[in-house]
């Protein structure tokens, strides 16, 4: 008896909803998005959930989100629609409505993102989406296949997907009216899970020089109003020091350990044709390197 292969072949269509639903944690805005109905949208989760033999998601408060089996299809499924499209995309047959995602570190935002948006190229059957967040939520969405392309702080020895890389210099900042404190633990914010921040705290350690978290946040712009405030002394970029506020100075002061330099560079996603994207590759590196 011959196999019957299409039992176990995953439509596309399917894949495409559940990554919109989970991108926007509901099913309404996803149907408008792919322009169904919500019925239809139902539907296709109730069938793509019944070649699985498993729940994908699940209520949360008054959208849904991702069970620990769907956060797994997620990641395969974003690969299994980057190489639909680069399929299409050989056969010359490029979906019109191709959207390119691109990522960029938070801290870097304020000082690149108009020259990335006025350099990129105009494209003709697509448009561009950005992401912001921290380094280690943008190389989970490169994992996942959901940015094609990111510009972030390189987090490890690895240089899989890396196709430009450079230095830069990490600089102390406080506020003008702070002094840093030489009787007592140096008050230091820090960004929560931050890459940044675990090099620093590891390097204050060695130093021997005792220190206190005195204001933590995800948010840099919070930690620059913790700074403004007088809270302590923040750690950040030396080239997005003037972005993230005008106001704070660098540290001068001896009890402070000197900071070394750390890489930054732009990844693209497994599965994208790099060669065929070659002209966005090269605006995007000239648009985030520093000058």
């Amino acid at each position: 008896m011959p196999r019957q292969y299409g039992q176990s072949n995953i439509p596309p269509e399917l894949f495409r909803s559940f990554i919109a639903i989970s991108e926007h944690g509901s099913f309404t805005k996803a149907a408008e998005e792919l322009g169904l109905t919500q019925p239809a949208i139902s539907a296709q989760m109730k069938r793509l959930q019944g070649l699985l033999g498993g729940d994908l998601l699940i209520k949360k408060g008054r959208g849904v989100g991702l069970t620990e089996l769907g956060s797994i299809v997620e990641s395969y499924a974003r690969r299994v629609l980057a190489l639909n499209d680069q399929v299409i995309a050989i056969a010359g047959r490029v979906p019109k409505g191709e959207t390119l995602y691109i990522g960029i570190q938070s801290i870097f935002v304020r000082a690149v993102l108009s020259a990335v948006v006025r350099k990129l190229p105009t494209s003709k059957t697509g448009s561009y989406r950005f992401i912001s967040g921290n380094a280690p939520y943008l190389a989970e969405k490169l994992r996942s296949g959901y940015v094609d392309l990111a510009f972030m702080l390189v987090q490890s020895e690895s240089r899989r997907g890396l196709v430009a890389e450079w230095p830069e210099q990490l600089v102390w900042t406080h506020a003008p009216h702070f002094a840093v404190p030489r009787d007592e633990p140096i008050p230091y914010l820090s960004r929560e899970q931050g890459y940044i921040d675990r090099k620093i705290l590891d390097l204050l350690d060695e130093s021997k020089v005792p220190y206190r978290i005195a204001f933590s946040s995800v948010d840099v712009w919070n930690l620059a109003a913790a700074a403004e405030a007088g809270l302590g002394v923040l750690v950040t970029l030396e080239r997005t020091r003037a972005n993230l506020s005008r106001s704070l100075v660098v540290a001068k002061d001896g009890l402070l350990p000197k900071l070394p330099q750390i890489r930054a560079g732009v990844f693209f996603k497994e599965g994208l044709d790099i060669e065929r994207h070659q002209a966005l590759k090269e605006a995007f590196v000239s648009a985030v390197r520093p000058h």
